[in-house]
């Protein structure tokens, strides 16, 4: 009796064994055939999208045309199942016997993801649409006081007009008013040279290439190219081609030190093509080749008061003696116009003779005093910065760890002032640590300092 029960359950096993070897191998062979069809269909994918980049890419040659989002979104996805394919198919070669049972159905879903793909490229239509050409954009400015203003402005714009000259440089030392007077320029090309367009792009001290290269390519419509290459020759070369015939001012703002053009399309041996730039040194002028060279000065004296009235207010009448303070004042700010323009912000509709003399004496402080004539400026920014509330204080204090022109992100500077305390020690590092340079560190002793 034991042998029959033994028996028959050894039989019963052997014949779930034979059926589970069976329907094993079935599925195997079932995987497969259905990797061999992921990959033959993959392949047809993978071709597809080859000539629609090819296609796409040389329309975007001109500057004149960009991919449609559906067409850029869905090569994203090719990508994508492109790696997720390459992926199963290690997975398939390195698990062995259960690893290729177990991802049969993962094989499936991206065959029908694979047969979706190529379903909806066959609804594009036009890969490519037209792009929106701006001409530029008219920037706010302000009414500068000044003979020396008013001559710089015209000088540069008769400079402009002249076939002769593709390339201006604006020099003179920070905050005497070479970003407002290029404001200006900006807004009179606009208006005057319907033909032209301009480019405006803030370059600062830290600044990379591939920025600036973005920035343009953005400008002319090539933005889609430039997601893709990183390569900074082949981009400067496609730059080149879409400026060429596109009669543009391209504006270079608050350069620090030379730039190699070249990288940036070579503006200045393109026909109808114009450079101008501002930078705190006439070095600068010269090393990237500006033709001609414009010098802003401080302002006199009398220009100088005539701002400071401008900016505190036409309707605000001083007092006798507190005119004569107010003189004093705007005497500290050296005929830089950012420091008077600050200056008259922070005293405006005040009227009290002793608050005025405090703020003058703050003013003398001599430990505000700076070595570098290039910072005058600075006595009068500490004294801006010394009437904030210390909220205030520590939000700008913050800011001042990022990069000029960076993102920043309203959350961390309305966080708790815990999160001030929280700064590391070494503010070099932090910079370094967000991508930025050590010229952080020297901005952020500069701070400290206030």
């Amino acid at each position: 009796m034991l042998n029959q029960i033994t028996d028959s359950f050894f039989s019963k096993l052997m014949e779930k064994l034979a059926d589970y070897v069976s329907n094993t191998f079935a599925d195997k062979k079932n995987l497969k055939s259905t990797l061999e069809t992921l990959k033959k269909n993959l392949d047809l994918l993978s071709q597809k999208a080859f000539d629609v980049k090819e296609k796409i890419n040389n329309a975007e040659l001109s500057g004149k045309k960009k991919r449609k989002r559906e067409v850029e979104e869905w090569l994203k996805q090719v990508k994508i199942i492109e790696n997720e394919v390459c992926r199963l198919e290690g997975e398939v070669q390195t698990q062995g016997f259960f690893g290729k049972f177990f991802n049969g159905d993962q094989a499936t879903q991206l065959n029908a993801k694979v047969h979706q793909l190529v379903e909806q490229s066959q609804h594009f239509g036009e890969l490519i649409v037209d792009v929106y050409e701006t001409r530029g954009e008219e920037l706010m400015t302000t009414n500068l006081c000044g003979k020396g203003f008013k001559a710089n402005l015209k000088r540069i714009w008769n400079l402009l007009k002249s076939n002769e000259v593709s390339s201006i440089g604006i020099y003179g030392m920070g905050g005497v008013g070479k970003t407002a007077l290029l404001k200006h320029i900006n807004n009179i090309i606009l208006e005057k040279r319907k033909e032209k367009r301009v480019c405006w792009i803030t370059v600062s001290q830290v600044f990379s290439i591939k920025k600036l290269q973005d920035e343009i390519a953005h400008f002319v419509g090539l933005s889609g190219f430039f997601n893709y290459e990183e390569n900074e020759e082949r981009r400067a070369a496609r730059l080149n081609r879409a400026i060429t015939g596109e009669n543009v001012v391209l504006i270079l703002d608050d350069v620090w030190e030379n730039i190699c053009l070249e990288k940036l399309g070579d503006p200045l041996h393109i026909k109808d093509c114009k450079l101008i730039l501002t930078t705190r040194s006439l070095e600068v002028c010269c090393r990237m080749g500006c033709q001609e060279k414009v010098e802003v000065q401080k302002l006199h004296r009398d220009e100088a008061w005539d701002l400071f009235k401008q900016t505190l207010g036409l309707d605000m009448a001083l007092a006798p003696e507190v005119e004569k303070i107010a003189k004093s004042m705007v005497k500290v700010c050296d005929g830089l116009p950012l420091g008077i323009i600050v200056l008259a912000g922070s005293m405006r509709d005040e009227t009290s003779i002793e608050v005025w003399r405090n703020e003058l004496d703050k003013l003398r402080d001599p430990s505000t005093v700076q070595d570098d004539k290039e910072d005058q400026v600075f006595k009068v920014l500490k004294y801006s910065f010394d009437k904030l509330n210390s909220n205030h204080k520590h939000c700008f204090l913050r800011c001042s760890l990022y990069a000029e022109d960076c993102k920043i992100k309203k959350g961390p500077l309305v966080a708790p002032r815990i999160a001030i305390a929280r700064q590391p020690r070494d503010p070099g590092r932090h910079s370094r640590s967000n991508g930025h340079t050590n010229n952080h560190k020297q901005k952020f002793t500069c701070l400290s300092k206030l």
